[in-house]
Order: C-alpha cells, then structure tokens, then sequence
C-alpha cells in the first residue's frame, strides 16, 4: 500500500494516456477528421429498349482519412443481371470488376493493388434490362435502405419518359412521401439532403408517353476540403492537458486537510487530552496541507494509534472503504481472539474465538449473525450467511466513518470516494482505452456523424478527459479534519515501523504481548508481507503467527470465495409485383453502395 499522500504512478499513467489518446486520435484522423461518406451522387434514369432502363451514377465520395481501393455498388438482379457495365473516373484507378453473389451484382471500381483516401468522382453506368416499362409504369428503387453511409445531397433525374402522378419516396423500407419528384423542364428531378445510413429512395409513376433522352450534365465537384488531422490533433491534445491538469489541482485543492499548526509533533498529537492535573491545552489554530505534503510531517512510531481499530486506521490512512477494511475488520477480531482463524492443510475455518463474549457492543450483533447456526464456517466456498455479514461489517464501518469526525469534507463511503482501490484503476484504464481507441468515434457517430467534425472532437477531448481525471483524482477530494489528519499521521508512522521491522522489532513485540495486535495492524495498512519477513527473521516460534491475523492476508482467496457468489450462465430490395401507390422498397433494382 502506497504510503499517506503518494498518489499512485498508475492514476497520473492513466490520465496521461488519455491526454496522449485523445491527439493520438486527431492526429490519425479516426476523430475529428473527415469520415467516409459520400459528399454527393446524381442518378439518371432513361428508357433502354422496350423493358430497359440505362442508369448513370455519378458519385463523389469522400473516403475520409480512410486507405479504400475505390467505389462498391450492390444491385439485385430483380430487373435482370446488369449489362453494358462501363465506368471512369477524373482522379482515380477505375477498373471495373463485376461479380455475381447470389442473388445481386456487385461492382467494385478501383485498383486492387492500390489505395485512394479523400475525396473522389466516380461515374458508373449500367443497363438493367428488364424493369417492365411495358406495364405502363415505372417502379424503381434507386438505393435501397441499406446505406451505411451518409450522402449529403442525393439528385435523382429522369429522362425520356412522360410521367403522369410521379412519385419519390424516402425513409426506411415501406416509408412513403419525404421526397418529390418533379417536372423541370424535359426531366424529372427529386432532391434528397441529406440521405442518412438505413434510408432507401423508391420513385415511381404512370409511363403516358416517351421522349428522346435528354443529355443531363454531371452535376458540379464539391469543394475540395483540406486534410486538419495535424491542427485538430495538436488542438485536441492542447486542450486535454489542461483539462487534466486544472481536474487535479481543483482535486488537490479541494481536498486538503486540516491539521494543527506548529510541527511534526503538533500536527500528529494536537487531538491528544492533557494529562489529568496538567493545565489545559490552549486550543491550536490549524492549517491546511495537501495530500502529497501530509506525508511530509509523519516519523516512524512503535506503537499504533491509540483507541483506533486496526480497519479505522486504515481508513483513515487510505481514505476509502473496500473489501480491505472488511477484511481487517476479521483480522482485528482475530488478534483480539474474538475470532479464531485455523488452517489445516488446504483447509481454513473461521469460528468463534475464546473471547467471544467480550465483543464490543457494536461488533456483536454482526457475530451472532455469523455463527447463528453455532457451528464453524469453512472458508473457501461460497456462503450466503457469511456474505451478508460481510456486507453488513461494511455497511457498518461507512456508519462508524461518518460519524467520526475524522473528516470535514466527503467522508468515505457511500457517495464518498471510496471505491478507487487497484482493481478500479484497472478498470478506469481499460475505460480510457475503450473510449479513445474503440468507442471515441462510434460515439461520436452515434450521436449525429460528429467525428468528422472538429469542434465536437475538442468537446470529446474536454468531456473525456476530464471524465477520466476525475476518476483518477477523486480519491484527493476527501478533506480529513485537523484530528483525522492527526490520526492518518501516527498512523502513517506506525506503517513505516512495520514496512521497516527487524526480527528484534517483532520479538520485542511479542514479549510485551503485542504481536498479534501488530500483525493485524500489518494486514490492515498493507505491511503483511514485510512483517511476516520479519517473523520468519525472528526467534518468535511458528505456532505464535501461523494462525490468527496473518491468515486474513495469506489466505484471502479464501475470504473472497466465502463472501463472492458464483457467478451463473445462460444461454436488396426486390420488386413486389406493382408501385402500387408506391413505398420504399416497393420497386426492383436498388441495392446498396459503399467501398473496398
């Protein structure tokens, strides 16, 4: 256990990786930068023979920051296999390869070998031979809800055909009305913007007539935008490092702790009563130290605070309530022969110990539960009994906390700070990496196609870091008052006589008849394995340590096992025989688009 004050390394670790993360991210583009999607595309429709339709798409897709080898388009072969399949491009490879896959066609345009990124025009023509304009009408999906890109504008033109109640519909799949499409001139012309992912686009109308095609223009270049992946990464690491920075001086200065003035002896024993006889005390003024400096006035003491449970102690110390505290509480219990702790072989039992009965007030009831059957428990297995006076000791050390006096500000426990222990870090960690490398974007884009657009990346940034310092940092906000600071101090002391033993510490302390209170002061501050190095240094004989208090820090799989409960386990659009007013979906041809 870290000493009073140390910060661990892993807390400033995670939040510097996440500073680091989040212009990691800029930088590479996966946030902030462009994501792919198509900036536009014009679909033009014309009358090819008797039941064919001659199809053009012009696409301007935008790759992004993403390697891609070019445009991909799906189409169901409902209208026939597609036929007289051409396409080229102003600014990128534009080989054309056609497979049939089940029922569809795809079409990949591109260079296999090679890869494009940004923004791009592709011109993609194709004959469906069989869309039934015999009928006497026209029932076409342009693109199916099958899209999992955005397209900012999607233009639909059609030519050569005299239309009479022409429809366009757009939206999820048997969605109808959101678009129109109307006469403009020799063509009819619907405009969606923009089309977002799961929307599919379905015109349709009477055919009263034809027409001689019109030669329809390929609609203007977007702008070309410029690549900002090094000036969003530089920003979004620029704002996270102060963000970082202001949550733990915020934190730090929040939580400082009061204690009383004068030096090391004032600040450890000011809370100390004057002997009887002696002149009172006048009372000390207090000053205020953070947490990293109150380690700074601690020395090292042979002996524990006085009047402290071994648990409380550690509490105070750590500031924070966990299954370690819980743990110490046995442990103390132990040393006092409350409890009995006996291992034999593998096997360990905890029953009621010689001295049972002198139990403090507070401590029995939860005993009495433990053993309300009157027989031992084995440790090592799940037992309900046990595990609810386990949950019961710490709901009753959160009790004993806030009613202590010990703190001035967020006390641990309930709504306090007091579940950061190691595995929480952990935790936090994988959290930070989650969020940065795996879901930073997916959020972003979840909540309106925001990655791609810089200033939400630098709120991101804010939000995420801030987030993250926070979990780091909280443990500071416990603000201990000048009698807790006095505590966490001889505490403190009494820590580093124990992390420091010798054997001839450990045998002093057993001819006084100290040794099993000390051992579960060990387990308690997280000295247990350098007091039991020194035991084994010692002439102190075995039987004096092997059971009792250590066995709560050699043993804790066991406890844990007791008190955890077993985890259980368990198990393209087609055509559908009319427009018929028309829908979504309600026409042939359609399929999907995206890239290789």
């Amino acid at each position: 256990m870290a000493g009073l004050g140390r910060l661990s390394p892993l807390r400033h670790g995670v939040v510097a990786l996440t500073v680091v993360g989040a212009g990691v991210l800029g930088l590479t583009g996966l946030v902030g930068a462009r994501s792919e999607r198509f900036d536009a595309k014009q679909v033009t429709v014309a009358p090819a023979g008797e039941d064919g339709v001659r199809i053009r798409e012009v696409v301007d897709q935008d790759f992004g920051v993403a390697a891609r080898h070019g445009y991909e388009r799906t189409i169901p072969n409902d209208f026939g296999l597609p036929t007289d399949v051409t396409a080229s491009s102003p600014d990128a490879p534009a080989f054309v390869g056609i497979d049939q896959i089940g029922a569809e066609t795809r079409i990949r345009i591109g260079d296999p070998d090679s890869t494009v990124s940004g923004q791009h025009r592709y011109i993609l023509n194709y004959t469906l031979p069989d869309a039934r304009l015999s009928d006497g009408e026209l029932a076409l999906d342009i693109i199916a809800n099958e899209e999992t890109l955005t397209t900012e504008r999607f233009e639909i033109v059609v030519t050569g055909l005299e239309l009479a109640e022409p429809l366009c519909n757009v939206g999820a799949r048997a969605g109808s009305g959101g678009c129109e499409l109307t006469a403009d001139g020799d063509v009819y012309r619907a405009v969606v913007s923009p089309l977002d992912p799961g929307e599919g686009i379905t015109i349709g109308g009477r055919i009263t007539g034809r027409r001689e095609p019109a030669d329809v223009a390929e609609a203007p270049l977007p702008d070309r935008r410029a690549d900002r992946r090094l000036k969003t990464g530089l920003a979004m690491f620029g704002l996270g490092a102060p963000t970082a920075a202001g949550v733990y001086l915020l934190a730090r200065r929040r939580g400082r702790n009061e204690v009383f003035a004068g030096g090391a002896a004032d600040a450890a024993f000011g809370d100390r009563l004057p002997p009887p006889g002696a002149a009172p005390r006048q009372p000390s003024s207090v000053r205020f130290v953070a947490d990293e400096r109150l380690g700074d006035l601690a020395t090292t003491e042979f002996e524990p605070p006085r009047g402290v449970a071994p648990w409380l102690g550690a509490v105070v110390l750590r500031e924070r309530i966990d299954t370690d505290t819980v743990s110490a509480w046995f442990s103390g219990l132990a040393a006092d022969d409350v409890l009995d702790i006996t291992q034999t072989g593998d096997a360990l039992t905890l029953q009621p110990g010689p001295r049972l009965a002198n139990a403090e007030p507070e401590d029995a009831p939860l005993l009495q539960q433990l053993f309300s059957d009157g027989t031992a428990i084995e440790l090592g297995q799940y037992d309900r009994e046990f595990a609810t006076v386990w949950t019961s000791v710490r709901a009753r050390q959160e009790r004993v906390v806030a009613d202590s006096g010990y703190w001035k500000r967020k006390a641990p426990g309930a709504g306090g700070c007091s579940e950061l222990g190691g595995v929480n870090m952990r935790m936090l960690f994988g959290a930070a990496v989650f969020a940065l490398f795996i879901g930073g974007g997916t959020v972003l884009t979840v909540l309106g196609g925001l990655a791609g657009n810089t200033i939400a990346a630098l709120v991101f940034t804010v939000v995420l870091v801030a987030l993250v310092a926070y979990g780091a940092y909280r443990t500071l906000l416990p603000a201990r008052s000048a009698t807790g600071s006095a505590i966490a101090l001889r505490t403190e002391s009494f820590r580093r006589f124990l992390v420091a033993s010798e054997g001839r510490h450990v045998e002093w302390a057993w001819k006084q008849g100290l040794l099993r209170e000390y051992s579960a002061w060990a387990v308690a501050l997280g000295a247990a394995e350098a007091w039991r190095r020194s035991l084994r240094a010692s002439t102190v004989p075995e039987m004096e340590y092997a059971h009792g208090p250590l066995l709560v820090y050699s043993m804790s799989s066991a406890f844990s096992h007791t008190y955890t409960a077993p985890s259980s386990s368990g198990s393209g659009g087609g055509f559908s025989g009319g427009f018929s007013g028309g829908s979504v979906g309600g026409g042939g041809g359609g399929g999907s688009s995206g890239s290789w």
